[in-house]
């Protein structure tokens, strides 16, 4: 028997979720497929890395497909167009649906989300919700310099030369931006592929997003900014303290003049974080 084209691998904790949205959205796939379940609902395992390399080496799909139990395919030919994409893009290292394209930032960038960098094409929420910053419609797959984790594809060729770093990862976050930026190093591309899923969870940034995001900084020093979906960082720490102290001023003497400003609160509360996963990264 022939390997099947995808294997769809997807750690999961709720199975009513799983059904309802991944399951779901493979009914009536016009490309084969196979389906690998990692159940972690006793909590088995402690990070997504692990978690998904594992499921990936009872895998043998040439496109190893890794999703969230709460992504849904919107198309019955998902799976052929994101085939016909791959194939038009040998370099391909990884491929998603949401990433951060590099830009040149200046200093007060680091620390905010720079929306006009996104590029993806993700209907998010419950409602089922487009913004006009998620509006970008692609004709053809998009280069970019990290992706978002709720829907990855990596040829077998390269996650048999590259598997998720746990060490780096060790938790649920961030790992799909380390990878993409590692796979940059073998001389491979990652690339949003224009084709909409819906992703009903907006994720949940944390003191543990921040410790992952340290390590993955210090792994990455070469590239002096790393734009993520949740945050522009530079890969000194001293430069994203001060840029977030610098809006942090910004948005309260912004607020005394009655400006449409925010305070410092925000930033504060994000430097406090960036900080304590800092110290975290270095236990």
């Amino acid at each position: 028997m022939s390997a099947p084209l995808f294997s769809i691998v997807c750690v999961y904790n709720d199975e009513k979720t799983l059904n309802d949205w991944l399951l779901k959205g493979l009914e009536g796939q016009t490309r084969e497929f196979e389906l690998v379940l990692v159940d972690n609902t006793t909590c088995a395992f402690r990070s997504a890395a692990d978690a998904l390399n594992y499921g990936a080496e009872k895998a043998k799909g040439e496109y190893l497909l890794f999703a969230h139990q709460d992504v849904r395919l919107l198309s019955a030919d998902w799976l052929e167009k994101a085939e016909a994409f791959l194939r038009s893009k040998p370099d391909t290292g990884v491929a998603g649906v949401a990433g951060m394209i590099k830009t040149h930032p200046c200093i007060m960038s680091f620390g905010t989300i720079p929306k006009e960098n996104r590029v993806w094409t993700i209907y998010s929420g419950p409602g089922k919700e487009f913004s006009e910053y998620d509006s970008l419609v692609l004709a053809y797959p998009a280069e970019v310099q990290t992706l978002d984790e709720q829907l990855l594809i990596v040829p077998r060729q390269v996650f048999g030369k590259l598997k998720f770093d746990a060490d780096t990862c060790p938790g649920w976050h961030l790992y799909a931006v380390d990878y993409a930026l590692s796979v940059k190093k073998m001389g491979f591309k990652a690339y949003v592929l224009p084709i909409p899923v819906w992703h009903m969870s907006n994720g949940d940034i944390n003191r543990g997003y921040y410790a992952s995001l340290a390590r993955v900084l210090t792994k990455h020093r070469g590239e002096k900014s790393v734009y993520t979906t949740c945050g522009l960082w530079h890969t000194s720490g001293l430069v994203d303290r001060l840029s977030l102290l610098m809006l942090a001023v910004k948005g309260e003497v912004g607020r005394w003049l009655g400006r449409n400003e925010r305070g410092a609160a925000p930033y504060l509360e994000r430097l406090k974080l960036f900080m304590q996963g800092e110290h975290d990264a270095q236990r």
